[in-house]
């Protein structure tokens, strides 16, 4: 089962929480979710596509720390619908995420707290700043840690996440395209 690599916008929206994970990596190139070419994510344990980086990186204690914690995060069952959902209504109201790059998930979801018209639009979702960011952040990771895309020995994804990404493949391509990347 495959799943596209995300860009345009939805690099925007998982950068708010997940680029300071994967981008601080000292030779990790952000490109990867800057848009650029378009390739196949694997979710089904094979293995990640050739180019991806492998080499062995340096990443801070926080970046480490940020990044168990989201690998570790689980995705509720019903993660993809409503998040599908927010982000129609982010768009359709214009509210663009902070940029976050370079800040800690702790500040990345202060961030998202303060964005004006925000909190109201994630609690209609049944989301907080904390559960939206963190399910995002989540969310791309798996995708990337699927793809060998990040750092070696940064921690594997949630095994309840990889199930649910087999389980409802529907809804990864649903919440893809609402965040502006359409399967290829």
């Amino acid at each position: 089962m495959t799943f596209p690599r995300m860009t345009g916008l939805s690099a925007l929206l998982v950068s708010a929480a997940m680029l300071p994970l994967a981008a601080q990596a000292q030779t990790y190139p952000p490109s990867a979710y800057q848009g650029g070419v378009s390739s196949q994510t694997q979710i089904d344990g094979s293995a990640p596509l050739q180019g991806a980086p492998q080499q062995t990186q340096q990443v801070s204690p926080q970046v480490r720390a940020d990044t168990e914690r989201a690998m570790h995060y689980p995705l509720p069952p019903d993660f993809m619908t409503r998040a599908a959902a927010t982000i129609a209504e982010l768009q359709a109201r214009n509210i663009q995420p902070p940029n976050s790059h370079g800040t800690s998930l702790s500040e990345t979801i202060r961030q998202i707290s303060q964005v004006p018209g925000l909190a109201p639009v994630l609690q209609s979702h049944g989301f907080t700043p904390e559960s939206f960011v963190m399910g995002m952040t989540t969310f791309g990771m798996t995708l990337a840690a699927s793809n060998g895309q990040l750092p070696t020995g940064m921690p594997s994804p949630n095994p309840s996440n990889v199930a649910l990404f087999k389980a409802q493949p529907e809804q990864v391509t649903a919440l893809m395209q609402a965040m502006g990347n359409p399967p290829h």
